[in-house]
């Protein structure tokens, strides 16, 4: 039985250097980027510009990080597994800083949690059972450690933002929401008039994908009737004893 959805995140697929373009056009070099060459050191700095927005948005707003399951197979004796380490066939990367359940499973009937934290004084003993403990540090430690390989690891959580290096990178946030944000902070570094303009719009763009993300956990006034109020009972209305 599978968990995910496709490895894919069903966004626009988007490169640095294809958004590193964009935002040169609306920054008024179009020209230069129709002859295919941008003034001295202007693609690294908006290179940098993108990267920083990327970043800032895919931290702030969970809405904008993808959700999956990943699958660690647990080795008899063994209590540390990489975080790159999952068994999935899609390559995205588990970010420690944003999971939200993580649990074992014999095979796909029988789940349980575990307990995020391991107390020191539990290295007393070394014994090899069914995990009850976790904690992510530079990689996944649990306790105890599994005494075979029946059971496998699983981590519902955000997958890491791309790092975004080469031309070719494919970004990881949405890329509308980049490209504003990006491109409101290269008009304030120009000096462009209109670089408010831009922020605001990141700024409405974002809240609009937020509000999105509820789905149905809406909350509408007027939509749930409350009850009829109680009158509270008087000294009079009690019973005599």
């Amino acid at each position: 039985m599978t968990y995910n959805c496709e490895c894919d995140d069903g966004q626009p697929t988007v490169t640095l250097e294809e958004m590193r373009l964009r935002i040169a056009r609306r920054l008024g070099f179009a020209t230069q980027v129709a002859m295919g060459v941008l003034p001295p050191g202007m693609a690294d700095l908006l290179d940098d510009f993108v990267r920083s927005a990327h970043e800032l948005l895919y931290r702030r707003y969970a809405v904008m990080r993808q959700e999956r399951f990943f699958t660690w197979d647990l080795i008899a004796g063994q209590r540390f597994y990489d975080l790159d380490g999952n068994s999935d066939a899609c390559d995205k990367v588990l970010d420690p800083g944003k999971v939200h359940w993580v649990g074992i499973s014999e095979g796909d009937g029988s789940w349980r949690p575990l307990v995020c934290g391991i107390d020191p004084t539990l290295y007393t003993a070394d014994v090899q059972g069914l995990p009850t403990h976790y904690e992510i540090r530079q990689c996944i430690e649990l306790w105890p450690a599994p005494a075979d390989a029946a059971w496998k690891l699983r981590i519902k959580g955000a997958f890491g933002p791309a790092e975004l290096a080469m031309g070719a990178d494919v970004l990881t946030v949405d890329p509308e929401a980049v490209f504003l944000q990006a491109l409101a902070n290269a008009k304030a570094h120009y000096s462009q008039p209109d670089a408010g303009n831009y922020a605001a719009q990141a700024t409405a763009y974002v809240r609009s994908r937020v509000a999105e993300s509820h789905q149905t956990r809406r909350y509408v006034p007027g939509a749930c009737v409350p009850p009829p109020a109680v009158r509270p009972a008087s000294a009079g209305d009690w019973p005599e004893s």
